[in-house]
């Protein structure tokens, strides 16, 4: 064990290096990766309620737009003759709030200091869970908000935790594949709505894109792994001189 400046250096594996700060301002019963894990999952709930805000937002111009004029609607870019319908922009919101309610209970165990270990799995499932329903009662797997399976994919770096990112990558792709089912098999609601599909070339292109990113994410996850190894190798060698 061996000190330098305000690090205290514990223990130092394979997989990663486990370090104490000496910070005045941290409960001195806190672990180091139990305050550091609360660090990320604040920023990832942070980004979580701003995502869900930007996106909803957008869908309450798409709903309202035909009421903006036609100008609005050209410059948005939306279809005039193909109203968003009422009992779906009701579902959507219904969702968003309970979507919301998951980032607010998330924030108020962060704010009591607790983050269980199974607490980023949780809401990495919840995160698709939420996206995938609002996709599947909105434009389906042709809407750009397709792209927030690859926000979700990137919040899992944060935590440089390896196995949550490849659960992510697998769960990501899951959720994409059961998306694409809903709109070329629909059921109840989702034939009112008359989600469109999109083309089997471009359903694979989401794919392989899903897949390398989680591939590129657990080599920067892993990259930082090496990283504190070597800070923690120089440490030690410092420290024996």
């Amino acid at each position: 064990m061996f000190v330098a400046g305000d690090f205290q250096l514990l223990t130092t594996t394979h997989n990663h290096t486990t370090l104490r700060m000496n910070i005045s301002d941290k409960n001195v019963d806190e672990s180091p990766s139990n305050w550091r894990a609360i660090d990320a999952e604040q920023r990832v709930n942070l980004v979580r309620i701003t995502a869900i805000a930007g996106f909803y937002l957008i869908h309450l111009l798409h709903y309202y737009a035909p009421r903006l004029g036609d100008s609005v609607v050209g410059w948005l870019g939306f279809d005039s003759g193909k109203p968003f319908p009422a009992n779906a922009h009701l579902a959507v919101t219904v969702l968003a709030l309970g979507w919301l309610m998951q980032a607010f209970a998330v924030h108020f165990m962060l704010q009591q200091r607790r983050a269980p270990d199974w607490l980023a799995t949780v809401t990495t499932c919840g995160d698709l869970f939420w996206l995938t329903a609002i996709l599947t009662l909105s434009t389906g797997p042709k809407s750009p908000m397709v792209v927030g399976y690859f926000l979700i994919l990137i919040m899992t770096g944060l935590r440089f935790n390896l196995r949550l990112v490849r659960l992510a990558t697998v769960a990501t792709i899951a959720a994409y594949v059961f998306l694409l089912g809903a709109a070329k098999w629909p059921r109840g609601l989702l034939k009112e709505i008359e989600i469109e599909s999109v083309p089997r070339h471009h359903q694979l292109i989401i794919v392989v894109a899903l897949l390398f990113a989680g591939i590129l994410i657990g080599q920067i996850v892993r990259h930082g792994y090496a990283i504190a190894d070597d800070i923690a190798r120089r440490w030690q060698e410092k420290g024996q001189q």
